[in-house]
């Protein structure tokens, strides 16, 4: 980086800022169309962030932004003249004749505050990576999170009105009739009772699939992810923090192949187990399934990576496995302020993606003190957030593990909560000697199934 480059003034525009200020002195109406895209540390002028600052006030109170009410907050303030007093207020009315343009002198103001962000968190990062004040993967972590904090923050909403809204409706509608027959808009599960009641797997939310340990969250979530991509044939990401590749591949093997985990283990495969495994495998090998195993990952890596993947591979759906392992971005906050982070971000990468993000998650120990030992909503670990953030939560639920009288093949799949369509529940056969699930039929509870 050159000399010149470090004493130049960093990006600003002077007259852009008063005229931005000027305009809403000017015109009290234009200032509802400013504030959502300005906040006070956008001017650069210390003088300006002060005036924008006890502008907004003003307004939010309800009062009339003129020159006379502003120079008096700014005094009660003892800002008055910080601000160079009296005569720049009145030199800002005299220097923006009309209003007309002040969105326009907005957006530079905008763009020039984050091009100065951009050189603060780059000069930032520069200066980590030469004093090496941290492991090469924590700086570029850091490095992301500067790039991607600017990035969020620089994201205006967007204002439709009612008639822009109806028709994206109809558009979506319009979709839906065509699969009308299939009575799935969203991507299929392959469980014809669970596509009744969900219509599969929307895009921009967020599923979670909750269980006690060991009844069968990895294995239901690597068959929703198995029919997506061998039968519809769809690109998917899987995030594994708990098992490695290898693992989930053996896994997809035995459930593609119907061959028993415990042979393959054991290395006790016939001829007719290998031939079969050898087919899965060629059935595998032509679809688009992503399988990141790297533990102990952030959100920020996760929501990275599924960026790179959907515009890499377009793919449909992304499956964390599990929600609890998941690094937070803080250890020093409590544990179910973690949580609450984590389920929010997922939301936000779910409508930021505009595809539907499963995640599975642990429930707590109270199922296990019921009678019935059904879990709930309430057994959610950690955070509350978990409910509230979640489009659908389903609840996975094996009564034989409790000797409740039925055989240890039946799952029960209860819908706790979906936002948009009924709760209720769906029965499905758990093949465990394969990891593999299918669709409930009578007279499947009283044996192992085939």
């Amino acid at each position: 980086m050159s000399d010149a480059k470090v004493d130049q003034l960093p990006p600003q525009n002077r007259d852009a800022e008063r005229s931005v200020l000027g305009s809403m002195l000017r015109d009290n109406e234009i200032i509802s169309d400013v504030i959502p895209l300005l906040r006070a540390d956008y001017f650069y002028y210390d003088a300006h962030q002060k005036i924008y600052q006890t502008m907004a006030m003003v307004y939010d109170s309800g009062q009339p932004v003129d020159v006379v009410i502003l120079a008096e907050k700014l005094r009660a303030q003892n800002q008055i003249e910080d601000i160079g007093g009296y005569a720049y207020l009145a030199e800002l009315w005299d220097a923006t004749p009309t209003a007309a343009n002040a969105v326009h002198y907005a957006r530079i103001v905008r763009d020039k505050a984050m091009a100065r962000h951009l050189i603060h968190a780059t000069t930032t990062i520069l200066k980590d990576a030469y004093d090496q004040v941290m492991p090469s993967e924590q700086l570029v972590e850091s490095a992301e999170r500067q790039i991607m904090e600017i990035a969020e923050t620089s994201v205006i909403g967007q204002n439709v009105d009612l008639r822009q809204a109806l028709d994206e409706a109809y558009i979506r509608i319009d979709e839906r009739s065509k699969r009308a027959h299939t009575h799935v808009s969203g991507l299929p599960t392959g469980f014809v009772d669970l596509d009744e009641l969900t219509a599969g797997l929307q895009n921009n939310e967020l599923i979670l699939i909750a269980a006690r340990p060991s009844v069968g969250k990895t294995a239901f979530a690597l068959n929703l992810l198995r029919h997506i991509v061998v039968e519809e044939r769809l690109p998917a990401l899987f995030v594994s923090l708990e098992q490695s590749r290898v693992e989930i591949a053996e896994r997809l093997l035995c459930c593609q192949a119907r061959v028993e985990s415990q042979k393959l283990r054991k290395s006790h495969l016939s001829s007719e187990d290998m031939d079969r495994l050898i087919e899965a495998g060629d059935q595998l090998r032509q679809t688009k399934m992503f399988i990141d195993d790297t533990p102990a990952q952030s959100m920020l890596h996760i929501a990275a990576k599924s960026r790179r993947f959907l515009r890499r591979e377009n793919i449909r759906v992304v499956v964390i496995d599990y929600l609890q392992l998941i690094e937070p971005e803080n250890r020093r906050d409590p544990r179910q302020e973690q949580v609450a982070q984590i389920s929010r971000r997922l939301k936000h990468l779910a409508r930021e993606l505009k595809l539907p993000v499963v995640a599975l998650a642990q429930v707590n120990r109270s199922s296990e003190d019921r009678q019935d030992h059904r879990p709930r909503l309430a057994d959610l670990r950690e955070s509350g957030s978990l409910e509230q953030d979640a489009d659908t939560v389903i609840m996975l639920h094996r009564p034989g593990l409790y000797g409740e009288g039925v055989e240890d093949n039946v799952l029960n799949v209860i819908i706790a909560k979906q936002r948009n369509g009924p709760t209720d529940e769906v029965t499905l056969t758990y093949l465990r000697q394969y990891f593999r699930y299918e669709n409930f039929a009578v007279g499947d509870s009283f044996g192992p199934g085939g």
